[in-house]
């Protein structure tokens, strides 16, 4: 009788794909939220803001293709659903365009102080998910027309104050001051 080898799945196996699958899904998680306190600021202002800044993003660095929002006013939250796309272009490397959908909530306490609470629904990563909802926050803080404890996503120049430079002493395109009798004028 002619010898069989009988293979028993290993419990290292077993508890492999299971243990892999639950480490994903604890790394991207479905659904997330970040919330964002306005205290200096009155609850209508505050509304005002969010409701501007869904409905008229600005991205330094993406292009809105679609962005459909719903507004209710009852409860004070917003629904938004983005499209967002760039082309990245690097030197010695071809161009790749990037594409992203956002669907996502922003909704305003009712007690005081005023606080926003972002969130989505989807699977996201969580970095990816932080940052746009810093942007968002800050595009709130923009539009009170401060920016307070919210801090930016790095690059993100309409997040920040503008930096401080020195000014020309004349404006630029003026012509040089005729030299005096003799001297050559200054190029």
């Amino acid at each position: 009788m002619p010898e069989q080898t009988v293979r028993a799945s290993s419990p290292r196996r077993t508890l492999l794909v299971p243990s892999l699958a639950g480490a994903l899904a604890a790394l991207a998680g479905c659904g997330h939220s970040q919330t964002c306190d306005f205290s200096d600021r009155p609850r209508d202002d505050v509304w005002a803001a969010v409701v501007q800044a869904s409905r008229q993003p600005r991205y330094p660095d993406w292009i809105v293709i679609e962005n459909k929002v719903k507004v209710d006013e009852s409860q004070r939250r917003v629904t938004v659903w983005r499209d967002i796309r760039r082309d990245i272009v690097g030197q010695g490397l071809a161009p790749r365009r990037e594409d992203k959908e956002w669907r996502f909530s922003a909704e305003v306490s009712d007690g005081a102080p005023a606080t926003v609470t972002f969130s989505t629904p989807d699977w996201s990563v969580p970095g990816h998910f932080w940052q746009e909802a810093d942007h968002f926050f800050a595009q709130v803080r923009m539009r009170l027309g401060e920016m307070g404890p919210v801090t930016p996503a790095p690059g993100d120049p309409l997040g920040g104050a503008p930096a401080s430079a020195t000014r020309d002493p004349e404006a630029p395109g003026d012509a040089p001051a005729a030299p005096k009798g003799g001297a050559l004028a200054a190029p």
